[in-house]
């Protein structure tokens, strides 16, 4: 039986300077203080600007790369992200109002999911995002909200 204790898989994704995890080129312990308590999420930007390069590296020139907010809505994060992909992709009017933040215009932005509320839709088409259409209901509803506000609403059929 082995009593050594498990090994964690090496995180060469960062540096490791006197024997401290480097975020940012900043020590971990560092950020600790600066943030004043833990736990925190402590975020890269070089990484992730270097993430979506090595995608876009790999990828056939013409595709376009959409974040899907849901994986991570810190406004800080989809802010940076918002530089380096060609849209967002939206599930809530919090996540849309996040996303019309950005420097992204408004028809970069794509609102998806069942289950949107009136007010949801309203706004959407108000801020002119794509809406996602999931029924023939919801089309209806988009229809009307849009003849109601005088706005030709931007919509895809899912």
């Amino acid at each position: 039986m082995n009593n050594l204790p498990p090994e964690h898989a090496p995180l060469v994704q960062f540096s490791v300077k006197d024997d401290c995890l480097q975020i940012g080129g900043i020590a971990l312990t560092r950020l600790a203080q600066r943030i004043g308590s833990t736990p925190f999420y402590a975020y890269d930007r070089q990484k992730i600007s270097e993430r979506i390069a090595l995608l876009r590296q790999h990828l056939p020139a013409g595709i376009l790369l959409h974040y899907a907010m849901k994986a991570n809505p810190m406004p800080a994060v989809v802010q940076h992200l918002a530089g380096l992909v060609d849209g967002v992709d939206v599930a809530s009017a919090g996540e849309m109002k996040t996303a019309l933040d950005t420097t992204l215009s408004p028809e970069k932005i794509s609102f998806a999911g069942p289950g949107k509320k009136e007010h949801e839709l309203r706004s959407a088409i108000a801020a002119g995002v794509v809406l996602n259409l999931e029924s023939e209901q919801e089309m209806e509803l988009v229809a009307q909200l849009g003849e109601y506000l005088g706005i030709i609403p931007n919509v895809a059929i899912r």
